[in-house]
């Protein structure tokens, strides 16, 4: 009997080690040393469901709120999983004007709740939100009046002014103001009682951003994602939905309903097909003789630009916009492969991360008060988090 459970007690003790070699203690650590020199304020890591690291630097506090940015879209965007959870929507096929009969005219009215998530409405959008939506007083009736770029469906272009006639939509199919259906509806059950959330002067709340939460409530959304849906037990979001969440759109690979999707291989492609299409799309001969030798498959940006330039010299990417652009042709083609792997990403570089393949999830998050420079976007923390079990063989 001794003698079984010394063997039961090495087992556990094995698991345990093999457990904690999963991670790539060096790699770790150079992950913390550059989140502290890029000014973070928090980062946090989750490993197969358990705490792995919780870091505060500078004015980064556990209790302190902090503004999500742009991650305030995937936010919005587990709620809309839980719309569909819930039966409140019977798809994302629904017509936006089914709740705005105003946009019953023209091409508008095939805009869907799809197009919204997935940034293919094709509503005319500034990209700089300071130009046309911050000075608005009412941002859901902007989205409204704004007029078409492009065909419902057409095109994925990432869209704020389109995004925050979200708020009105949810507000219409659940009877409350989107922030409080997302308290009520998903914070609770996570646990998360400690959040703020922007409002435009008409009392709408900001879809784009606008969402600040703590660091250790912040990482509870990441934690739903990878574990489709369930939280402690309790499947708060139908994995079904969780999964359609996080399939990319069609318009776009690398995008779902609000989570950014990456490709552990991704390849820019000239091929045969798309010098075809530039042809009869009579671009210009002169052009496309020199263009045709870009012809391959790209690993990198750089590759790409390095051979650009080759042939192009100084002048490439103007030679391309001048005779590509106005007829909306395309450079080259993505091709995406291997894992796949979940972000959210906002301004000033706040990121969930989540890795399906490994179980891990990491957060890293930081304020316009310390944010000092561009490199403090961190611009590569979703690599070094990816990077982190790339040691054992994944």
């Amino acid at each position: 009997m001794k003698l079984k459970f010394v063997s039961l007690l090495l087992m556990v003790t094995a698991v345990s080690i093999c457990h904690a070699q999963t991670i790539n203690a060096i790699k770790l650590d150079s992950l913390l040393q550059k989140a502290e020199q890029t000014h973070s304020e928090a980062v946090i890591i989750y490993d197969h469901n358990k705490l792995l690291v919780e870091k505060y630097f500078g004015i980064g506090k556990p209790d302190q709120k902090i503004e999500t940015m742009s991650c305030t879209k995937s936010i919005v965007g587990v709620a809309v999983a839980c719309l569909l959870s819930d039966g409140l929507i019977d798809s994302l096929d629904i017509p936006v004007s089914k709740y705005y009969p105003e946009l019953r005219q023209g091409q508008k009215k095939d805009i869907t709740i799809r197009h919204l998530v997935n940034m293919t409405s094709g509503i005319q959008n500034n990209p700089n939100a300071t130009i046309e939506i911050y000075p608005s007083s009412d941002f859901v009736q902007l989205a409204l009046a704004a007029e078409l770029a492009s065909k419902p469906g057409e095109v994925f272009s990432y869209n704020n002014k389109s995004l925050n006639l979200l708020a009105g939509v949810i507000k219409k199919i659940t009877g409350k103001r989107m922030d409080i259906f997302i308290r009520e509806r998903l914070f609770n059950p996570l646990g998360i009682k400690d959040f703020t959330w922007t409002l435009d002067d008409a009392g709408n709340p900001h879809v784009m951003s606008g969402c600040q939460i703590k660091p250790s409530d912040f990482v509870k959304i990441g934690n739903l994602v990878l574990q489709k849906g369930n939280y402690n037990g309790k499947q708060v979001v139908a994995e079904k939905y969780i999964d359609e969440m996080v399939s990319p759109c069609s318009q776009f690979q690398g995008y779902g309903m609000l989570w950014w999707i990456d490709y552990e291989y991704t390849s820019a492609v000239i091929d045969d097909e798309m010098l075809v299409q530039l042809t009869n799309a009579q671009v210009s001969p002169v052009f496309m003789e020199k263009f045709s030798r870009m012809k391959g498959s790209y690993d990198s940006f750089d590759a790409y630009s390095k051979k650009l330039f080759s042939l192009f010299g100084e002048r490439g990417r103007e030679e391309i916009a001048e005779n590509l652009d106005p007829k909306k042709l395309r450079y080259f083609k993505l091709v995406r492969s291997g894992a796949i792997t979940y972000r959210a990403e906002g301004y000033l570089g706040n990121y969930i991360i989540v890795d399906p393949r490994t179980d891990l999830v990491a957060i890293r998050m930081i304020s316009d008060k310390s944010f000092k420079m561009e490199n403090d976007n961190f611009f590569d923390f979703g690599k070094l988090v990816l990077d982190l079990k790339k040691n054992k063989g994944y």
